[in-house]
């Protein structure tokens, strides 16, 4: 019953979000039922665990969630955005576009840049491609998020955290059983690519087209007016606060709102004379960082919610119990992981749950330390995406499209097709890597 309680909890935030209340107060409902059902003490767990989750998400994402959303906004005003998205659209043809900011997103989060920033830098080019191309907007964080969050986490040498966790655990590399990680990548990415062309077919079937707001139109018509009059700036020009937000983060091990502001400052100086309503440009900016963060704070909390209750234990220990049954080590590990990262919305936290309990006793049964790495990270990437992770609702604030406008999009290609590849990885990773 505990175990239902949780999963019941996480269908209202769903359900809610679906009918569009407020992202806050359906993930406040979620807790109250989840917590009134699990026989915790209701105010003390809303304002105790689930307040602290809220906290800290605020806590460490705050700033990092306002400088994107200014870098965001100066690309958009600058026209750099704009820029980058002609010369996309001139060289590649807008079918190849769209798949292009895929395939780009992956690229900055290959070279270090955050999920986060890397979303805040695509969105106004992303925005300006789907202009051109007069695609629904409800497509954008499908377009977004299949780039940073899905097939490239699979590859070898990818910087992520969850990349690097099993280094701890297994005594592996980064560049563990590299061949598997790079097919499961691959599949990842032609499926999503498959999907998100059908999607856009099928929009234009229905003769769906692009809508802004007034805000959004406004600033799309004054990048429109630079363009017609040739003062949008030069394209290599335009992704160099970009680069220099890499090289900042990576090259001098700086914190990311060190990297962000240094993004900022040389956008301001190569672009300064496009720049307009400065005081206007940095209000709108923090009014939609906030927003963003209170969203993806309210849904972080019931995660701190989720692991005090009685029921998480019960599914630990029942995946845990799992892992003992007899069944190939690999596929139950694989399994498991995912099963914990849904759990936890995280796939770090899932991730590192499932290694410190399983990664010694598996190795002990035979299964080789690269490939339990690689099925561990492939693992990581599938249930971490549900209604509740703060990744998801973040990228849907940054683009501002509801739960209901964009989510069972983002639902098919970073839960459904990440489980897919993980099946994949699980077979290769068993031809290639028999038990010893």
């Amino acid at each position: 019953m505990d175990m239902i309680v949780i999963l019941l909890g996480l269908v209202i935030l769903l359900v809610l979000t679906l009918k569009k209340v407020p992202v806050v107060f359906a993930a406040l409902v979620s807790v109250v039922f989840i917590a009134a059902f699990s026989n915790v003490p209701v105010v003390a767990t809303v304002t105790g665990d689930y307040m602290a989750g809220f906290a800290n998400f605020i806590k460490s994402s705050w700033l990092m969630l306002m400088l994107g959303a200014v870098l965001s906004k100066l690309m958009d005003v600058t026209g750099a955005a704009r820029a980058i998205a002609t010369f996309i659209i001139n060289k590649l043809g807008v079918k190849r576009a769209i798949p292009a900011i895929v395939i780009a997103g992956g690229l900055l989060t290959y070279g270090g840049v955050s999920a986060m920033v890397a979303c805040f830098a695509l969105y106004p080019i992303t925005l300006a491609i789907f202009r051109k191309a007069d695609l629904p907007r409800y497509l954008i964080p499908e377009d977004i998020g299949s780039g940073i969050f899905t097939w490239v986490t699979m590859l070898p040498g990818n910087p992520s955290v969850s990349n690097v966790i099993p280094n701890t655990y297994l005594g592996t590399t980064p560049m563990a059983a590299p061949v598997v990680g790079i097919v499961s990548g691959g599949v990842t990415l032609v499926l999503i690519l498959l999907y998100l062309n059908y999607e856009v077919q099928k929009a234009k079937r229905k003769g769906i087209s692009f809508e802004a707001d007034e805000e959004t139109n406004r600033v799309l018509a004054k990048a429109d007016e630079m363009e017609s009059k040739g003062s949008l700036p030069h394209p290599l020009a335009a992704v160099l606060p970009i680069i220099c937000i890499a090289i900042v983060l990576n090259a001098f091990n700086m914190d990311i709102s060190v990297a962000l502001l240094a993004g900022i400052l040389l956008c301001a100086v190569l672009f300064y004379k496009n720049i307009t309503g400065v005081s206007q440009m940095v209000s709108d900016s923090i009014s939609s960082a906030a927003v963003t963060a209170i969203n993806a704070s309210a849904i972080v909390g019931i995660g701190g919610v989720i692991k005090v209750v009685p029921g998480f234990q019960k599914i630990v220990d029942f995946v845990l119990d799992f892992s003992q049954s007899g069944g190939n080590p690999l596929i139950i590990f694989g399994i498991a992981t995912t099963l914990l990262c849904g759990l936890n919305a995280s796939g770090m936290g899932g991730l590192s749950t499932t290694l410190s309990v399983l990664a010694e006793p598996f190795m002990a049964m035979g299964v080789n330390p690269e490939i339990m790495h690689r099925i561990g990270v492939i693992a990581s990437v599938g249930l971490d995406s549900l209604p509740h992770s703060g990744g998801i609702v973040a990228v849907l604030a940054i683009s501002g499209i509801s739960y209901k406008e964009g989510y069972k999009y983002m639902f098919m290609t970073t839960v459904v097709i990440t489980l897919i590849a993980l099946v994949v990885a699980l077979a290769l990773g068993n031809i290639m890597y028999p038990l010893a």
